[in-house]
């Protein structure tokens, strides 16, 4: 069936709950916000603008009741800010498609009781800016008992860590946030002691990172709407120490009031023998059965020992153990095939592979590695005249900037 319609005029068609509208201006505008939500549910609603010769600066705002928290998926090229119930998709030079498609997920909070949405659409013509105001909607409470929501009641924070034991001077730290209100405002405040430096694996996406002496602290603005938040980092130097003094807690709001929930440090666990540390222990073995202890203690693998290094240098570590094994090892259990440096220290044997100037590329070449191989790890580590320093220090030294 065709629409057709002047230049205020709107159709509604019910089946797929989406206004078109036509104007003179040539704007046609589709939508597919809900016509209601429950408290704590999350959809997605999606616009599709045909703006006909439409070119240069653009601009589409949507003002949402209170309680939405809007997070953007399809943007085709503008940017967004979402600010007091106002989203904004700002174009300086909008595409030359005819038409544009942008899309939110849109999450409620404890606080929405449904609303208005109202939509705009500014542009340039022949100087001068133009706005198009489009039919409000309005989103209504779905207060439906049957609907598997989360209320005021049912909100329960839990913060959970572990800390594994990757070497003697390595741990993976892994925390896991839940039972927080989709849209609320978080903050995660981590104590790492000086002597302790981490190095992220996953940071949850946060909307702000920053570090101050020994606190480092994670903020997001308007939670997700997922089930939990995982972060994990690497974490170097004693331990035993570091097991003991890294500790934090996390902030939110819960039915309008803050909660905090302290999240202490944990205690070491010694990671699981993997079927490739069993190979090994069988490698070892068989070496011991066959090479006389005199050999064993003077032969190296076939291993460079990385050349000295007037500067910083940073470089992936593959694996830390404290048995020998040979190229070939990792070509068989790996397929690993780059050059492989392996060094002493404290009765372990780390192996690193690649030597870099600037971090981005040892982070580079992890990110790669990581892709390609199985290997447990791999992470970057860094080097003062062949002494190995923490990145942090590296960076510094370096007048570089760490990067995820």
């Amino acid at each position: 069936m065709a629409l057709f319609a002047f230049a205020s005029s709107i159709l509604y068609h019910p089946l797929i709950n989406a206004f078109l509208l036509f104007i003179g201006l040539g704007l046609v505008e589709e939508h597919t916000l809900p016509d209601s939500m429950a408290v704590g549910s999350s959809t997605i609603a999606s616009w599709t603008i045909d703006k006909g010769q439409t070119a240069g600066f653009a601009r589409f705002q949507l003002s949402f009741p209170p309680g939405i928290i809007i997070e953007p998926l399809k943007t085709d090229g503008a940017s967004f800010t979402y600010e007091d119930q106002k989203a904004k998709f700002i174009w300086m030079d909008i595409p030359t498609t005819p038409s544009i498609h942008i899309s939110v997920r849109l999450s409620t909070r404890a606080n929405f009781i449904g609303g208005e949405v109202k939509q705009w659409f500014s542009f340039i013509e022949e100087g001068s800016r133009r706005d198009v105001e489009f039919e409000p909607h309005v989103i209504s409470l779905d207060r439906t008992p049957a609907t598997a929501m989360q209320t005021e009641n049912t909100w329960n924070p839990q913060a959970t860590r572990s800390l594994t034991l990757e070497s003697e001077d390595i741990g993976y730290m892994e925390l896991a946030f839940s039972g927080f209100e989709p849209g609320s405002f978080m903050k995660w405040e981590e104590i790492i002691p000086k002597d302790c430096t981490f190095e992220w694996e996953s940071n949850g996406n946060p909307s702000i990172i920053d570090r101050f002496g020994d606190t480092l602290l994670l903020v997001w603005q308007h939670a997700p709407a997922t089930p939990s938040i995982q972060l994990s980092y690497r974490l170097s130097g004693n331990m035993t120490a570091c097991a003991a003094n890294v500790h934090g807690t996390w902030h939110t709001i819960l039915n309008n009031q803050p909660h905090s929930v302290v999240i202490p440090s944990s205690p070491l666990e010694q990671r699981a023998p993997s079927p490739d540390d069993v190979a090994l222990q069988e490698l070892t073995d068989q070496t011991k059965a066959t090479t006389t202890p005199e050999v064993q203690a003077t032969t190296r693998p076939d291993f460079s020992v990385p050349e000295p290094d007037d500067g910083i240098a940073y470089r992936v570590q593959i694996m830390a153990c404290h048995r020998d094994v040979d190229q070939l090892w990792f070509e068989d259990h790996y397929a690993f095939r780059e050059q492989v440096d392996a060094e002493r220290h404290n009765n372990w044997i780390k192996y690193t592979t690649g030597s870099h100037a600037h971090y981005r590329h040892a982070r580079d070449q992890r990110e790669r590695i990581a892709r390609a191989h199985a290997l447990p790890g791999p992470f970057v580590t860094a080097y003062l005249r062949n002494d190995r320093i923490t990145v942090q220090e590296a960076l510094l030294l370096s007048k570089q900037n760490w990067m995820p």
